[in-house]
């Protein structure tokens, strides 16, 4: 079987061997630790497990891309246009 048609450089593959590894993680500790967890069985206990993970996950994606070298760098109001502008009037930019 040739497999040259996948080209994933190392830092890739190590970033998905982590990824894999802290997700196998954490399921096996809710698996195994979650039944000692004393919590109250409350509707909004229930809400709160359902939501704060992806809450979490939203806060840490939200920073990454404000701290991403690659995010614009005009994030306030919205998106500017280009149409109909002329390549003087157009902004350039920061990797030219």
């Amino acid at each position: 079987m040739n497999l040259s048609y996948i080209s994933m450089d190392r830092e890739t593959g190590w970033f998905g061997l982590k990824l894999m590894v802290a997700a196998a993680g954490i399921s096996v500790a809710v698996k195994y630790g979650g039944p000692y967890l004393a919590l109250p069985e409350t509707m909004p206990v229930v809400i709160g497990m359902i939501l704060l993970p992806t809450a979490i996950m939203a806060g840490i994606l939200y920073r990454w891309q404000r701290n991403s070298a690659s995010a614009p760098k005009n994030l306030q109001g919205s998106p500017t246009s280009t149409q109909g502008l002329t390549p003087e009037e157009s902004p350039q930019s920061e990797c030219d």
